[in-house]
């Protein structure tokens, strides 16, 4: 895989480099926007992006390709951990976020989860699962362990959403935005919440797979029955 880093850190890009290509991977690194702007993203397969860059923010790159309907999955790297600007990366297009210091087993397990969710999402969409969970979309019918399991029309969209984005994740903006679009002014923050939580109480026994991350939103993750 063809993975593009841009990160200013000298020591930062050289071990990441290092262990990538020990991975199999062939990487190009870069340090500035400008040297970004000048390689084109289609090139890569994956980009490791920093925020802090010598003449200016990884988030003017991000929001570059991404308006270029650019697909490339994007990690972003940053030692900023305030919501904020994680919220921004994601609402922007980024696929996860890694704030430093990080280990590199951790950044190598984040862009195989990316992977995996682009993987996932490339298949028949008329068959979305997690483990036990299993949603037949045109029949609009989740099955939890084999067993159906009756949803409302907001809890049938929810989880659409989540199994369509295993690994990612979800602001609460973003889900309320698609899950109530023009309606969205009459849901009080607390719908989605409560959405949430029925649920969760649901997909028994899966529900820990559907975090919380807090002051963000949410994440689904991988599946497994914790009977």
């Amino acid at each position: 895989m063809k993975i593009l880093v841009i990160e200013d850190n000298e020591n930062i890009a050289f071990a990441v480099e290092r262990y990538l290509s020990k991975q199999g991977h062939e990487v190009q690194h870069l340090t500035t926007l400008q040297e970004a702007y000048n390689y084109h993203p289609g090139r890569q397969d994956f980009i490791l992006l920093d925020l802090n860059l010598p003449d200016g923010e990884g988030f003017e790159y991000l929001s570059y390709i991404r308006s270029k309907k650019m697909k490339t999955p994007v990690i972003i790297l940053t030692v900023r951990d305030q919501e904020k600007d994680i919220v921004r990366g994601l609402k922007m297009g980024a696929d996860d976020y890694l704030t430093k210091p990080f280990s590199l087993p951790v950044l190598k397990a984040r862009i195989e989860s990316v992977l995996r969710r682009i993987q996932m999402e490339s298949l028949d969409e008329n068959q979305l699962g997690c483990g036990g969970i299993m949603l037949d979309h045109n029949l609009v019918t989740l099955h939890v362990d084999g067993e159906v399991v009756e949803l409302s029309q907001k809890e049938l969209e929810l989880v659409t959403l989540f199994l369509k984005n295993i690994e990612r994740t979800l602001t609460r903006e973003c889900i309320i935005d698609r899950l109530w679009g023009w309606e969205r002014g009459d849901v009080f923050d607390n719908t989605l919440s409560v959405t949430v939580k029925r649920l969760r109480e649901k997909i028994k026994p899966y529900q820990h797979c559907i975090k919380t991350i807090r002051g963000i939103g949410y994440c689904m993750t991988e599946a497994k029955n914790e009977k």
